[in-house]
């Protein structure tokens, strides 16, 4: 069996070094690094070579976040490439990469598709790390309300997933606001909440998932960002949706569901924490709702197998997207 490199990862240590960890599969080998400032493997540099047996190491002499690293067996001309998962901004918290991970005939790439926490608190420094991520298309999947009070600074597509339906005679007032607080005050299960809010997107909103996989394979589609609030329950349901269609194992969609408890703790939600406390709900109700809890998410796939009979039929069916759609997905984002 030819020795092959496997779930390589990418984490800073600090403004020019990176930790470099992987496994093996069919034997100990050695192995050469390189690094970069693109996924680019042809565009990096050498940087050392590892002895079999040994599988981490640590790499210097990087630039700015986000940068990029290859792994090569010696006398095997395929690279397995790696990036910083995590896009350090100033002003947000939840930026993330979706490449890397392992999908039918291959994985996804890297730099192409992004998932995020609200960009209203973008600094003129993240604006430029924005400019070098190259993004051509930003998905705000938040409501008009939030929109108002927190402005996209970016052009995007406003696609606002809700959970529950919301009837186009019913008007926005205060007295529909208060409504919607008595409903959400009244939940003593925080994690039953999201549980239960995941499963409504998949319910209400699958046409608004299809605009946003169809834009996706556009011809100036790519690289792409989806966000809404916190970057945790609506970007989660969609990136659930977009890693499962192009092949992503459900453990490794739950994975990166989870990675926003990292980033996103309940000290940094304090703003939403204390309104949710002023809306009556219990504080072990709000922690739930700030929370990633694997289950929930896992739930929510549950019913979508359950209701449609697994995530194909789900895209094809209320989704809409046509088999040449999802083919022409998986072509763009996965090498």
């Amino acid at each position: 069996m030819t020795p092959l490199l496997s779930h390589v990862q990418v984490e800073r240590l600090g403004a020019d070094r990176l930790h470099v960890r992987w496994t093996t599969v069919g034997g100990d080998v050695e192995v050469e690094v390189a690094h970069g400032p693109t996924p680019e493997s042809i565009d990096h540099e050498h940087v050392s070579r590892v002895p079999a047996g040994t599988t981490e190491c640590e790499v210097g002499g990087t630039g700015p976040n986000p940068w990029f690293v290859s792994l090569t067996v010696p006398g095997h001309a395929v690279a397995r490439v790696a990036g910083e998962r995590l896009v350090v901004f100033e002003g947000l918290q939840n930026f993330r990469d979706l490449g890397g991970y392992a999908a039918a005939d291959g994985h996804v790439r890297w730099g192409q598709l992004f998932r995020a926490d609200s960009l209203h608190k973008l600094t003129p420094a993240d604006h430029r790390t924005i400019e070098r991520l190259g993004l051509r298309v930003v998905f705000d999947l938040r409501g008009d309300r939030e929109r108002e009070s927190h402005p996209n600074p970016l052009d995007s597509i406003q696609l606002a997933v809700v959970g529950r339906p919301v009837p186009a005679d019913v008007p926005d007032d205060a007295a529909a606001r208060e409504r919607e607080r008595a409903d959400f005050a009244a939940s003593g299960d925080g994690e039953r909440v999201l549980r239960d809010l995941y499963v409504g997107m998949l319910v209400h909103s699958p046409h608004l998932f299809g605009r946003l996989l169809r834009g996706l394979v556009a011809p100036d589609g790519l690289p792409a960002v989806f966000h809404c609030h916190a970057g945790k329950d609506r970007t989660g349901v969609v990136g659930a949706l977009v890693l499962l269609a192009v092949g992503v194992s459900e453990a490794d969609v739950l994975d990166d569901y989870e990675l926003t408890r990292r980033y996103r703790t309940l000290e940094n939600q304090q703003d939403s924490y204390a309104n949710m406390l002023e809306m009556g709900m219990s504080p072990e109700a709000a922690a739930g709702v700030l929370s990633t809890p694997r289950w929930a998410m896992e739930d929510a796939l549950e019913s979508l197998r359950a209701d449609h009979g697994g995530i194909e039929r789900y895209l094809t069916g209320p989704v809409g997207l046509t088999p040449a759609d999802l083919a022409a997905l998986r072509t763009r984002l996965v090498i």
